[in-house]
């Protein structure tokens, strides 16, 4: 018989539906003990074979397990498998020291799509930021995994009751809080100066806010010269190459880069040796305290924190304003991102079945759409083999979004708006890089109901602040991570906490590269010639260097923060802000008849000044007319097959 306890952990890590045999539960024991890893770092592997490799959504049984199995082997023969998960941190000696694994209870744990967590434990719902986290438990009978269209999965503040249908019938304020018109740059017009002045920009900036904040504090000096005594220097963490992946970046592979006005733009080594914790990756902007010895290598001896920003506050005329158009029944937003066909052909029943059923049942307020719709990792788009009456043959990719998107779009109630966000994949959009203009509404003949946003941008609803970024930070970003015990364990948590203090919704630098396994990325460093592209995918960051100021947060945190990614579906509250990846709306599979995904549907109850539950908005504590949103509390999230 296999230990009770460790069938609870089991349970714990992959989910409370996992039911296995005994030789099942053996199986996992053994593949422990075989690659040195504990079970959470044993999911993370899984979740990775999943999505990377297989790309479908395996039940766990004797079968996938040892498939599973061939796949670490064959990772760990390549050098990509590291034991005790992906946050280990090699030392000078190349050996992978075990590090301390600790709970972290400071935020609420986020459910996984399928296999969802749960806390044996009593959760502490306090936070480090002062912010009461909300709870996002399941409802007392969990819900059984399923691949029927429209199932609900997980539910964050489940005790909020879901908005009724009715309230779509009630205006609500749709605010855009960014200039279009910067927007409209010309893309492949990069020119070296213009994209220097905008990086070093961000580290003087970054140099000056941290002074103003710290009034007191020393002043700054150039790590890359001599130095006897410490000193605080502001600079960007910077590969030792810029073709780095996960197995090159370490803690011995970091420079902090200077601007030119800090130390002429040259780049120091790092030594993190006496950092007793810290998270860093490229592109990150850093005030370190410590000192230059011999002049080859900057000594941390401390990382200094950044100023947080603010909360967005309104006031009491405005809320109550905003009740009455609401007649108090709150908002209903839906959150979907593409693709939204199977990879291996144009078909959009799927989405025409959800636009049915947003039309008679669900009835929200706004919908909010990512992109890709036309995605050009799509195999007939690659091909340009289009199905089409001999009537109706397109000319181009933007016939096409006509022919097959604009029609559904145009089935939407127009009593409900709704919001298009464009993807880097999106085959029917000017920009093909980031920061991207939007969608152009003649061209596709889009419903006046229909809003183009460009990516990124905050936009609010009422009172209520929403930003939106449709490039996928989580995938892309690599660290380099060491645990103190003051450091989430929760990746996702520890990149939020980089978006919220680096204060961009994209903060690396350089960007990412898609590609497959077999590409030799050394080959695009100089420029390649086109047989050598071979086999690089769509994707990638793409940045726009002398823009990346149209992708800054502004001086105040969102209220709602939506970042579709690949990764696994969540919602979760992090520094009072929700925080909702509504996962694909169709994930990539081999299959052809495939089509599992996720989409989200938010219920916020309308603003009550006069609430006295706490669970509303909270005045501020100098000013009795201002009012802090806390959407988070009065916000409720369930994510549900597509």
């Amino acid at each position: 018989m296999v230990d009770e306890n460790f069938v609870n952990q089991v349970a714990k890590a992959f989910g409370p539906s996992t039911k296995l045999t005994d030789d099942e539960y053996e199986k996992l024991k053994s593949l422990m003990q075989i690659f040195n890893v504990d079970l959470d770092d044993l999911f993370l592997e899984w979740e990775s074979y999943n999505v990377a490799e297989v790309q479908q959504d395996l039940e766990l049984n004797m079968s996938t397990l040892t498939q599973f199995h061939e796949y670490l082997q064959k990772k760990l023969a390549n050098n990509k498998l590291t034991p005790k998960g992906v946050h280990v941190v090699k030392d000078a000696s190349g050996r992978k020291p075990l590090s301390k694994r600790t709970v972290n209870h400071n935020s609420p744990a986020t459910p996984h799509s399928k296999r969802t967590k749960f806390d044996l434990s009593e959760p502490d719902l306090s936070s480090p930021a002062k912010y009461e986290s909300a709870n996002n438990t399941f409802t007392t009978s969990p819900i059984k995994p399923s691949k029927d269209s429209h199932t609900l999965l997980e539910t964050l503040n489940p005790e909020i009751e879901v908005i009724n249908a009715l309230g779509a019938a009630h205006p609500f304020k749709l605010t855009a809080n960014f200039d279009p018109t910067k927007f409209k740059f010309r893309t492949m017009q990069m020119k070296l100066l213009e994209s220097a002045d905008v990086l070093d920009d961000q580290i003087d900036s970054a140099a000056q806010l941290y002074q103003e904040h710290n009034k007191s504090s020393q002043q700054f000096g150039n790590p890359c010269l001599s130095s006897q005594f410490d000193i605080l220097c502001c600079g960007r963490i910077v590969p030792d190459s810029p073709t780095y992946d996960n197995e090159t970046l370490n803690s011995n592979s970091l420079f902090l880069e200077t601007s030119r006005l800090s130390g002429i733009g040259q780049r120091v080594p790092l030594d993190l040796s006496k950092l007793p914790g810290f998270s860093f990756f490229p592109g990150q902007i850093v005030v370190l305290k410590g000192r230059n010895p011999t002049g080859k290598h900057f000594v941390a001896e401390e990382v200094m924190p950044l100023p947080e920003m603010g909360t967005p506050v309104s006031s009491r005329s405005e809320l109550e304003e905003y009740n009455q158009f609401q007649n108090g029944q709150g908002l209903k937003i839906l959150v979907a991102s593409g693709p939204y066909s199977n990879l291996n052909k144009l078909q959009y029943t799927k989405l025409e079945n959800l636009v049915d059923k947003i039309n008679t049942q669900m009835l929200p307020n706004l919908v909010i759409l990512n992109g890709p719709f036309i995605d050009l990792s799509n195999k007939e788009v690659e091909e340009g083999n289009f199905n089409f009456p001999k009537d109706q043959q397109p000319k181009n990719l933007d016939d096409v979004f006509r022919l097959l998107i604009t029609p559904i779009l145009k089935k939407i109630d127009t009593k409900i708006q709704v919001v298009l966000f464009p993807s880097l994949k999106d085959s029917c959009v000017n920009h093909c890089s980031f920061p991207q203009d939007s969608f152009d509404r003649k061209k596709f003949n889009l419903p006046k109901n229909v809003k183009i946003f460009p990516n990124p941008s905050s936009f609010a609803v009422n009172e209520i602040l929403i930003g939106s970024s449709n490039l996928d930070l989580f995938k892309d970003l690599k660290e380099v991570f060491k645990n103190d015990g003051k450091l989430s364990n929760n990746r996702f948590e520890r990149v939020i906490g980089h978006l919220f203090e680096q204060r961009r919704y994209y903060p690396i630098m350089p960007g990412s590269i898609a590609k497959t396994h077999e590409q030799d990325i050394s080959e695009l460093s100089n420029g390649a010639a086109g047989e050598k592209l071979t086999g690089v995918s769509v994707g990638g960051s793409s940045l726009e260097t002398p823009y990346l100021g149209l992708t800054e947060l502004g001086n105040s945190l969102p209220d709602v923060l939506i970042l579709p990614s690949e990764l696994k579906v969540f919602a979760k509250v992090v520094k009072g802000v929700v925080l909702i990846n509504p996962g694909q709306f169709i994930r990539p599979s081999r299959s052809i008849n495939t089509e599992d995904g996720t989409y989200a549907l938010m219920s916020i109850n309308a603003p009550d000044v006069n609430a006295l539950n706490g669970n509303n908005v909270q005045q501020v504590d100098d000013n009795p007319d201002l009012f802090h949103h806390n959407v988070y509390k009065r916000c409720r999230v369930d994510i549900y097959t597509s």
